[in-house]
């Protein structure tokens, strides 16, 4: 017995010898109550996470880059922001760092270092093989 698609079962199509059916009511009936309890449990997940995110690809916080020149070890000043109350609040006060290739020629390559502004100005002035002596920095590790 092939039944619409719409059609509602009564009690009297299962009391006859025809199985095709109650089997394709049993068949309805369970995929309706998966569909529900599958639809049901995915209303209370959390929003799927991007399989790859910046986050967990960026590095932790606890390997933050050092603040420090490389040739005079110049590193941030305590200092107090005065207010006008003569609050005091203490801040940090930065080295102006830039990375930057310079060439040694003792060395005969191009080396990269982090160097406060300040320390620019002498290697500008001396040299950076000259610069390096003054402050006891060997180059070859940079």
């Amino acid at each position: 017995m092939r039944l619409p698609f719409r059609q509602v079962l009564k009690r009297s199509d299962f009391d006859g010898e025809d199985g095709d059916a109650r089997s394709l009511c049993c068949v309805l009936m369970r995929s309706l109550l998966l569909l529900a309890c599958v639809a049901c449990a995915s209303a209370f997940l959390p929003a799927a996470a991007p399989l790859c995110s910046r986050s967990t690809l960026a590095s932790p916080p606890s390997a933050q880059m050092s603040r420090v020149c490389d040739i005079s070890g110049k590193r941030a000043n305590n200092a107090n922001r005065v207010t006008f109350s003569n609050k005091h609040n203490a801040y940090l006060q930065f080295p102006n760092l830039q990375t930057k290739k310079f060439y040694s020629a003792e060395l005969d390559r191009t080396v990269k270092l982090k160097v406060a502004t300040s320390t620019m100005r002498t290697i500008r002035k001396l040299g950076l093989d000259e610069t390096a002596k003054k402050y006891n920095v060997d180059l070859s590790k940079f």
